[in-house]
């Protein structure tokens, strides 16, 4: 989600440059106001607004309120609501209508002989025609979607454009934004509400889709694909991208929950939760593309939950399958970020009578704060060349992974793409190559377009043009932190890329604290067995590496999706952490991904650690007295195997693991043994250390989802305490996942453990039917998580001999097992978490905190 919001971001500043005041270039119709019921005076919700011979409309809010506008020369709104007659309002073509009062009237009518009463009447769902019309279609739908067929084969064209919404700005009074005056000439008009748009990305695929039901396989091949405007340079090796396919996945109606923007939507035809999450009202009966319909309306019982108000169009010929359906947001929805959202899909019936996709078209309308200059977004998707008796099936359904995108997909060539999308590209969206020349004619425009750059991929390239930078410093939010032994802590590190080789790569930094004067470093050498496009990362990786490294490390702390010298994780809460390591080391690392999820990973390392700050390596010997070790030694090779079935591939700079990929859902199952071997470089000890762990994103439909991980760990041999397994803490005032934030760093050894963590995002599911709290939108949190394990008597300092002493204050963990839980709000602001963690177990050890509070942003939609 943070990449998304940057992105956006970056348009408003666009925005900014190019002037904000609208001065319309076409002859624009406005409408507003607020539709009654004429007997009783009260709003009415969910009313359909439309204007005539046209798709541009719009439903009612809560409050009966509607805004619409058309540069068409449409003259005449049709409003329609169940339980209503009709009624057509005539407008002033080229001018505001504003505060419009529309009074609907009550009436009764009869449809296939089923009578239908005024939508004030209160709703029920016994002996509702509706409702039972509903299920029968979900009763029918797994014989009517096109996974009942053995197999089947089609080619998708999918396009997303991204424009400025209701952009037209005045470019002729102030000298300055004259630069920009070329832009009038590429501005286009919206297909979802009739503004004017100027259109600044366009991404486009070609592919052939196969799906077999037994076993239950689908397999996509990318023909070509192609990426045209101006995030195109901003896409930091494709993380963009695959966050936007992420957020804008194709829609399944008849599966229970609809997965779009990060979430989970109810589907109407869902056959658990269908009849008692929606209402469902019979509107009219219709021909839709020659198939006799009943036009089916619902709205949810809650309009502030994940639900849709909307239309199905079901077939009258008995077998009850949707011809057509439309879908929109409700307008007090706790949807962040989205003004509105609309979602149509349209089927269509082949000669063995299969129901199949035609085309689906999602439009979104995004916005930061609300009255403020709106992203739009479109997202268009046609299906062609439907098989269902599918040609060298096995070879295809053979292939690792679910998808595969040929070598030549990126290189295709204009006439390949003339000859072979299914819809031509508009005027406007074809001259995006032209519109990006003209702004980079603009000293301005790059400006922003590098401060972007900077923002969304935290490198600084050395070159004005990313595509000719053989070298980015950064990452830029780990430049400045502070720690108990170094105090001030100044990096400065970068990397190369494709550019300069796209097989070799080189990685570093150099680091100074200014309480120990020490200089520290990182240095990364990197072979890919595969070739790049910008850096070492980027799917599927095959890489062989070499590291070399100095610098100073906390044990016990290890913070796993960030680097340990973000700024924003400096700040500490609690005891001061002042037990610390300096840790030499270097390593040979071997890594392979394949397409269907597993990744394998080997190295040798050998490590030199040495004990810093309030932390002693004190030997016990047999006479009672200690020794004072000034560091151990270690020489190892590990093994681990990674395996995530379903994942989808992220081409972000910080891997698959980053906080910034958003495709979570994938179960992630982990597997690893560390061998150390004593007298090889050095090495003082031999042991054997094993970990495996399993991590899956939870949904519940629309009431949140859970975030749960299970791991377990176990050291096989005597070893001294550094080699132990110390339970991951957090002493940073934000949230970090998988840590411990009420434990004290090093306050608990163990050699063998099971942990747990599980966090609970309840979405509103609660608060938003609370009145008076609702409005807020806020979103609870919840977490438990625990640790249980013990230390085993060869490892017990106090129990075996020629072994270090526990560190003051470090205990071995008991047979009770550490737990702590958390309650919290998220979307503060829609942007802030803040959560209240209290320990629950261990309460008597000395120096603890039983509570304390940790913070977060967190941007979701």
């Amino acid at each position: 989600m943070v990449k998304l919001i940057r992105y956006i971001l970056l348009l408003i500043l666009l925005l900014t440059v190019t002037g904000t005041s609208v001065i319309y270039a076409q002859s624009i119709t406005t409408a507003s106001g607020i539709v009654k019921d004429s007997v009783t005076g009260e709003p009415l919700s969910f009313v359909s607004v439309i204007f005539e011979n046209s798709t541009i409309g719009a439903m009612t809010d809560d409050n009966g309120k509607f805004t619409l506008q058309n540069d068409k020369g449409l003259k005449n709104l049709i409003i329609s609501s169940l339980g209503y007659d009709n009624k057509t309002v005539r407008l002033n073509v080229g001018k505001k209508n504003d505060n419009l009062d529309i009074m609907l009237r009550p009436t009764s009518f009869q449809i296939a002989e089923i009578e239908i009463k005024p939508q004030k009447e209160k709703y029920s769902r016994k002996d509702n025609p509706a409702v039972e019309l509903i299920k029968k279609v979900i009763e029918h739908k797994n014989d009517n979607r096109i996974e009942a067929k053995d197999e089947y084969q089609t080619e998708a064209y999918e396009k997303l454009s991204m424009s400025l919404d209701n952009f037209n700005p005045n470019l002729d009074k102030n000298k300055f934004l004259k630069k920009f005056k070329f832009i009038k000439n590429y501005l286009d008009t919206s297909e979802f509400n009739g503004k004017p748009i100027l259109t600044i990305s366009v991404r486009e695929t070609l592919s052939d889709i196969y799906y077999r039901k037994s076993p239950k396989t689908e397999k996509t091949i990318t023909k070509a694909k192609r990426q045209q405007g101006i995030d195109k340079t901003l896409d930091d090796g494709g993380g963009i991208t695959s966050n936007l396919e992420e957020i804008f996945k194709g829609v399944n109606i008849f599966d229970n929950n609809i997965n779009i923007l990060l979430n989970r939507f109810v589907s109407p035809l869902s056959s658990t939760l269908a009849t008692s999450y929606y209402k469902y009202y019979i509107m009219d009966t219709l021909d839709v593309s020659g198939d006799k319909c009943v036009d089916l309306a619902f709205v949810p019982v809650n309009s502030q939950s994940y639900g849709f108000t909307g239309r199905l169009y079901i077939t009258l010929d008995g077998n009850y399958a949707v011809k057509k359906f439309v879908l929109n947001t409700p307008a007090k929805i706790n949807l962040n970020w989205v003004d509105k959202l609309r979602i149509e899909q349209e089927f269509k019936r082949m000669p063995d009578s299969t129901w199949v996709l035609s085309n689906e078209n999602t439009y979104v309308n995004f916005y930061i704060v609300k009255g403020t200059q709106q992203l739009y977004a479109h997202q268009l998707r046609n299906f062609d060349k439907y098989n269902f008796n599918i040609q060298n099936a096995d070879s295809v359904f053979g292939l690792l992974g679910p998808l595969h995108v040929l070598p030549e997909a990126t290189a295709q060539t204009d006439t390949f793409w003339i000859n072979n999308r299914h819809i031509p590209l508009k005027e406007k969206e074809n001259a995006l190559d032209d519109l990006l020349a003209q702004l980079r004619k603009v000293p301005a425009f790059n400006v922003i377009i590098k401060t972007a750059e900077i923002l969304i991929s935290g490198y600084i390239p050395t070159t004005g043009d990313k595509s000719k930078s053989k070298f980015d410093f950064g990452p830029m939010n780990t430049t400045f932190s502070a720690n108990h032994l170094e105090g001030f802590r100044m990096r400065v590190g970068g990397m190369t890329t494709a550019n300069l080789n796209p097989y070799w790569f080189a990685s570093g930094y150099l680091a100074y604290g200014v309480n120990d004067r020490k200089l520290k470093y990182n240095v990364k050498l990197t072979h890919s067995f595969n070739k790049k496009a910008y850096h070492e990362g980027e799917s599927p990786v095959n890489n062989l590496s070499f590291i070399q490294e100095y610098d100073v490390y906390t044990p016990g702390q290890d913070f796993l999706f960030t680097s340990k010298d973000n700024m924003f994780v400096a700040w500490k809460v609690g005891e001061p952490v002042t037990k610390m390591q300096y840790i030499r080391k270097s390593m040979f690392q071997y890594e392979k991904e394949w397409l269907n999820g597993l990744t394998f990973k080997t190295w040798a390392r050998n490590e030199n650690n040495e004990a810093a700050g309030t932390l002693h390596y004190d030997l016990e010997n047999a006479d009672g007295t200690k020794t004072r070790i000034k560091s151990i030694t270690t020489s190892e090779i590990g093994a681990q195997l990674r395996f995530a079935p379903g994942e989808r591939a992220y081409n972000g700079r910080s891997g698959k693991g980053s906080v910034f990929n958003l495709s979570k859902d994938a179960p992630v199952f982990k597997l690893s043994h560390q061998l150390g071997i004593k007298g090889v470089l050095g090495g003082d000890y031999n042991y054997n250390h094993t970990e495996i762990s399993a991590e899956k994103r939870i949904w519940l439909s629309s009431f949140g989802h859970i975030d749960a991980q299970v791991k377990a760990g176990k050291v096989w041999d005597k070893v001294p305490f550094p080699l132990l397994i110390m339970p991951n803490t957090n002493q940073s005032i934000t949230i970090q996942p998988e840590a411990f934030n009420m434990m004290r760093a090093l306050e608990f050894v163990t050699d063998q453990y099971v942990s747990f963590y599980f966090t609970y995002y309840l979405k509103g599911w609660i608060l938003n039917r609370i009145p008076g709290v609702k409005w807020l939108k806020l979103r609870e949190v919840v977490s438990f998580s625990g640790v249980y394990g013990g230390l085993t008597d060869k490892n017990n300092p106090a129990l075996t001999p020629g072994l270090f002493t526990l560190p003051d204050g470090t205990t071995p963990l008991g047979n009770t097992p550490y737990m702590e839980a958390s309650v919290g709000l998220e979307n503060i602001f829609k942007i802030l978490r803040i959560d209240y963690y209290r320990r629950l177990t261990y309460l008597d050890q000395p120096n603890i905190k039983k509570g304390g509070v940790r913070i977060a942003l967190r941007f979701s939609f």
